[in-house]
């Protein structure tokens, strides 16, 4: 199955929810998705962009989205989950997933980021 954007969408996968490994020492870190401090931007990899979004986005891409600003999940099948995400509160655009630790002092939005 293909499933492909319609309008300014931006379907993803692989939602960064889970559990961290940090590289420099392999110690595991819980997710903390359901805790106050998950209250955070999370990194997602672009599926499919509609033709009305942003064009320099491409299938592949990761893109940290601020807090809240993407769709329940939906399960496809066992191994992928795709969401929707708001193209107004994209917060950065990377070609690899970059390294984050999920630990929040103060919510991350894009109404807070300087340009």
């Amino acid at each position: 199955m293909k499933l492909h954007a319609i309008n300014d969408d931006i379907l993803c996968t692989e939602g960064d929810f889970g559990d961290q490994v940090l590289k420099s020492t392999g110690i595991i870190v819980k997710s903390n998705a359901k805790e106050s401090q998950g209250i955070t931007a999370r990194w997602f990899k672009i599926l499919s962009v509609g033709p009305d979004a942003d064009q320099n986005l491409k299938p592949g891409q990761w893109l940290l989205v601020e807090y809240g600003r993407w769709s329940n999940g939906l399960r496809i099948d066992q191994d992928t989950t795709i969401w929707k995400v708001d193209p107004e509160r994209l917060l950065a655009i990377a070609d690899e997933k970059p390294e984050t630790f999920y630990y929040n002092r103060e919510v991350a939005t894009a109404d807070k980021l300087v340009y």
